[in-house]
């Protein structure tokens, strides 16, 4: 049955982005930036087996480097409201 999938184009770039933010509820810049950063989304299966759970994964890595680097700026600044 993947195999017959495999046929199949992935989801438009957009449309991953939607996905991505729908499952991650990361803000469209990160997202955006992570898909258009991936050479090929793949197959349809290779989208829904491997690749967008790559690209989850690396968004929930930028938004956690991004708290980081507020929490720093905000110590540095010593402004709480302080954002990146």
């Amino acid at each position: 049955m993947m195999d017959y999938y495999s046929n199949y184009p992935a989801p438009s770039r957009e449309e991953a982005i939607k996905e991505v933010m729908k499952a991650t509820e990361a803000e469209e810049e990160i997202v955006r930036s992570v898909i258009m950063g991936m050479p090929s989304l793949g197959s349809y299966t290779g989208w829904y087996v491997g690749f967008k759970h790559d690209a989850i994964k690396e968004v929930n890595k930028v938004k956690e480097e991004r708290k980081e680097t507020n929490k720093v700026l905000q110590k540095i600044t010593g402004d709480p409201t302080f954002k990146y």
